[in-house]
């Protein structure tokens, strides 16, 4: 597994042709600028998470590569940001205003030294985005392999106070004569009375913010080994961070089969933080069942009544880069 930092050109690939009419797939890299962010840390079932990883990251490679959820818990994110381009050519287009909701499940990817897995670093893979633009789906599919879907967004009023919905077009039972519309997916909403403004932390810099945040998320996620937790602390006190993502498109002969399929990774680095804080408060997620996105039962989210708690939350205000990606693995025509 090798991680390349500089870009390196594939010889031989046929220049991207642009349609000229609408927004462009912007090129990378891509600034999320304005950012105001809200993390919560929701319980999961270890062994759910462990399956996501299995069929995405690890079973299309047939064994050449391996990653591991670290924790029994994944985070959801609510970011309301201007997203744009670092591309000479592209920057010059302007900003696009990008609302989503996106899930975190934070890996230990492995690498192979003499025929065994050996760890390597961390990544935080993301199955499912949610986001309220068409443009930036596109971007995110297109290059990084972003499994971004559509969706309305209810935003907070404020980011310290995050209560806000997920609306998706979907089916509560999947039949023949079923038809697709909007669904409420999952709602957040504050468990007590306390004033969201209220919030304590007031981090005014990125190293304030990941002192604040190392041990609770380490308390808090009840991290049962010394090596995971420190490998965990390494990855938090850190400007750059790695995504991992499966980027496939269908085969068009054959739709059952990908025409493209690689594991991918990307890092994302703190470029400004402004300010930040941990929540006031609990806050409690309620997720619908629907047929079509039967989030519970693939993340093993342990609900009572549809509904569980946070154990942590925090909120950010900052602007970051996710920067250029590199091909882990790639498969090839037998």
């Amino acid at each position: 597994m090798i991680w390349r930092k500089k870009k390196t050109p594939h010889i031989g690939l046929p220049g991207y042709v642009d349609s000229g009419i609408g927004l462009p797939v912007f090129r990378g890299p891509y600034l999320q600028q304005d950012t105001e962010m809200a993390v919560l840390f929701f319980h999961a079932d270890s062994d759910r998470l462990t399956a996501l990883c299995d069929q995405y990251l690890n079973a299309p490679s047939e064994g050449e590569t391996k990653y591991r959820p670290l924790m029994s818990h994944i985070a959801v994110v609510f970011a309301d940001m201007q997203a744009s381009s670092g591309d000479e050519r592209d920057r010059q287009v302007g900003r696009l205003p990008e609302t989503e909701v996106s899930f975190w499940i934070l890996t230990l990817a492995m690498k192979k030294v003499g025929g065994v897995f050996v760890p390597d670093h961390l990544a935080w893979f993301l199955p499912f985005l949610f986001v309220d633009e068409s443009n930036v789906i596109a971007t995110g599919r297109e290059v990084y392999g972003f499994n971004k879907q559509a969706g309305q967004i209810q935003k907070p009023a404020s980011v310290q106070r995050p209560e806000f919905s997920l609306d998706v077009v979907g089916m509560q039972e999947f039949k023949p004569e079923a038809t697709g519309q909007l669904e409420r997916l999952l709602h957040v909403r504050c468990a007590d009375h306390t004033d969201g403004h209220a919030a304590s932390g007031n981090w005014q810099s990125w190293d304030k913010a990941m002192a604040a945040i190392t041990p609770e998320i380490l308390k808090t996620l009840a991290i049962d080994s010394r090596n995971k937790a420190a490998e965990i602390a390494t990855l938090l006190v850190t400007h750059q961070m790695r995504l991992v993502f499966l980027k496939q498109f269908r085969d068009v002969t054959n739709t059952q089969q990908a025409c493209y399929q690689a594991i991918i990774e990307a890092p994302l680095m703190v470029q400004t933080f402004r300010q930040g804080g941990f929540l006031a408060g609990k806050f409690v997620m309620n997720v619908n069942r629907l047929d079509s996105h039967p989030l519970a039962e693939v993340l093993g989210l342990r609900l009572e009544n549809c509904e569980q708690q946070s154990a942590l939350g925090l909120w950010m205000t900052l602007d970051f880069m996710l920067g250029e990606g590199v091909e882990i693995w790639k498969a090839t025509a037998a």
